[in-house]
């Protein structure tokens, strides 16, 4: 038989992770100013790897954020619209085009990053009083419920694809 008082202190960790992820939804779902631009969280993700990363292709984008080829070409072609990125044919592959910042996309980038930093900073000193080792800790601890996760994540996929035709959920 398991620990109940471990469980208990379980259950407690998980219901503070999912508040976490409750408020990380709220968060990507807000409009964000940066400096008088106003952003949806996707496109400020896209400026930002963009910006780290000059010349990066629409297909390398879609990879590194796990979507598809076509949502992450529309969000280019909207952030394109909007004056903030640039694309160029790729000079070794014609098929191809790079991405780059425009200058009013660089600005955005570089507002993105100062307030991304506040926040980074806000956080990083709210842990003061956690050692090193603790926050190690933690890291571990996360690592493998994440790993736990992926699992129960590729156990739904495959029950998910046995459910017949009319067998959804009501």
């Amino acid at each position: 038989m398991e620990n109940q008082q471990r469980y208990e202190l379980f259950v407690k960790l998980i219901d503070e992770f999912d508040q976490g992820c409750d408020l990380t939804e709220e968060y990507d779902a807000l409009l964000h100013n940066y400096n008088g631009t106003i952003l949806f969280q996707a496109e400020s993700q896209m400026i930002k790897m963009i910006g780290n990363h000059p010349g990066i292709t629409a297909s390398e984008i879609s990879r590194s954020f796990g979507k598809t080829g076509s949502a992450s070409s529309q969000l280019i072609r909207k952030l394109r619209e909007k004056g903030w990125v640039r694309q160029e044919r790729n000079e070794a592959n014609n098929r191809l085009y790079n991405l780059y910042l425009t200058e009013e996309g660089d600005g955005i980038y570089r507002n993105h990053r100062q307030f991304e930093e506040r926040c980074y900073r806000r956080t990083f000193h709210s842990l003061d009083g956690f050692t090193e080792d603790e926050l190690k800790t933690y890291i571990a601890i996360q690592q493998r419920i994440n790993a736990t996760f992926q699992m129960d994540v590729e156990e739904s996929r495959t029950l998910g694809t046995r459910r017949r035709r009319g067998e959804g959920l009501d």
